[in-house]
């Protein structure tokens, strides 16, 4: 059990910064807009809205002319920072990249990770209650829209624009033959959404750390686990059950600090689960029928893993080194099975190896380095300064070793850990925590008003 804090007022800065960070996880919410407005087309890319959104928060660091970098990861973030600015020239020159194809790489792996210190100008801005209204009122508009494409088997959305300039990859699973439509809602897949169930799941388990907070806490995870099922991705249920050990520790936990090794532990039995023959055993039980344990998907991405490490094993020492300049960015997430890929056809979906195969063993050290960093930041604050939110997002924090293996989400994490600093607690307000009594639990919403100082 832990306590209830009290913040002594909302800033509207901190709230626009976080719906702005919603919009870039969110990816597909500025297009779709932007499709109705114009009748199916996508004038601004996502690109731009992102930096849209840098831009604002650039603006903040201008106004508060502060930034509270207590506990950042200061030493890493320059060490990335500096070694992609060393990286640009040798992927400008020597592997022939184009700068605004490099840009455009840097933008889709690193850009949250590149701007994280701006947040820190915003650290402690919003209060609880007003994140959580943001996060719930965002969670079950794209629960209800995730259901209705799962039970209707229709995007609902439109897939792509007229203009070309957006399009949605990987809507449907096929397996055996058949189709079903994944749940992705507002997102670009149903990956993304189901990282983000998995982050609200948590959340819910936080809220049963408070004193009644079950009574909303239990039926949210229920929910967001059950909205888990309608994206039919794997490992969206691998890392619900890791950010639900991992939530229970923070809330529950007697020695909260061992969880500084737990995405490790998520790691390594997520390649026990993945790799292991149990897997190919009940797959060849269930023969071609359709089912969420086939495994052939994992033979497909690990042909295409070998094609990207012949590549890499073929490159020159400088190359393995610094990097090749490959990256997935615009890559369709589902290619047709056909013989002969090449390199432009196979994709990675492997952090570990598209960070090597873009800035190679040295940038991919330094950039795990870095989230290495970002993670026992966000542990310290779900420690020391507790609450369902940041809970949730540290959670969520804790399966991105595991996640790796299987997907490219670092700029994903980046933006959660964005959001996680704005909605932390500065280490001054200590000092003003409360707890409450029985007696002293709010019985109306005035009453609630009054204990929770906006």
């Amino acid at each position: 059990m832990y306590r209830q804090y009290q913040r002594p007022q909302s800033d509207f800065f901190g709230g626009m910064a976080v719906l702005a960070l919603l919009v870039c996880v969110i990816g597909c919410v500025a297009p779709e807009l932007e499709m109705v407005l114009t009748g199916g087309r996508v004038p601004i890319p996502e690109a731009f809205v992102k930096v849209g959104c840098f831009c604002f928060l650039a603006l903040v660091v201008m106004i508060y002319r502060k930034l509270d970098l207590t506990s950042f990861p200061t030493t890493a973030w320059v060490a990335v920072t500096v070694y992609l600015l060393l990286a640009f020239p040798f992927l400008w020159f020597v592997e022939s990249k184009h700068p605004d194809e490099i840009l455009l790489a840097y933008n889709a792996y690193y850009c949250p990770l590149i701007f994280a210190p701006v947040a820190c100008a915003l650290r402690g801005k919003l209060s609880e209650r007003s994140a959580m209204r943001i996060f719930m009122g965002t969670f079950f508009a794209s629960a209800a829209l995730g259901w209705a494409q799962f039970l209707s088997q229709d995007p609902v959305v439109r897939l792509a624009s007229t203009d070309g300039n957006f399009r949605i990859f990987a809507s449907q699973w096929m397996q055996g033959g058949e189709r079903s439509m994944r749940a992705m809602s507002f997102f670009g897949n149903a990956q993304e959404f189901g990282s983000f169930l998995v982050l609200i799941a948590a959340v819910g388990i936080g809220m049963c750390g408070r004193r009644g907070g079950w009574k909303k806490g239990a039926p949210l995870y229920l929910l967001a686990a059950a909205t888990c099922y309608a994206t039919l991705t794997r490992a969206t249920f691998v890392q619900l059950f890791f950010a639900s050990v991992a939530a229970l520790t923070f809330t529950f936990g007697r020695n909260r600090k061992r969880m500084k090794w737990q995405p490790l532990i998520a790691l390594c039995l997520g390649l026990v689960i993945a790799f292991s023959g149990f897997s190919k055993q009940i797959s060849d039980q269930i023969s071609d029928k359709k089912s969420l344990a086939d495994d052939s998907s994992l033979q497909q991405r690990l042909m295409q893993w070998g094609i990207h490490v012949s590549k890499l094993e073929h490159s020159s020492t400088a190359e393995q080194l610094f990097g090749l300049g490959f990256c997935q960015a615009d890559k369709p997430a589902m290619v047709p099975v056909k013989e002969g890929w090449t390199l432009g056809d196979a994709l990675i979906d492997n952090l570990y190896l598209a960070l090597v195969m873009h800035i190679g063993f040295v940038g991919a050290a330094l950039m795990l380095a870095l989230l290495w960093g970002m993670w026992r930041f966000i542990k310290k604050e779900a420690i020391e300064r507790p609450n369902p939110l940041v809970i949730g997002i540290a959670a969520f924090w804790s399966t991105f070793l595991m996640t790796g293996m299987f997907n490219i989400q670092a700029a994903n994490y980046g933006f959660w850990f964005l959001i996680a600093v704005i909605i932390s607690r500065r280490p001054g307000e200590a000092d003003e925590e409360v707890e409450w009594d029985e007696a002293d639990e709010p019985t109306s919403e005035l009453g609630e008003l009054e204990a929770v100082a906006l």
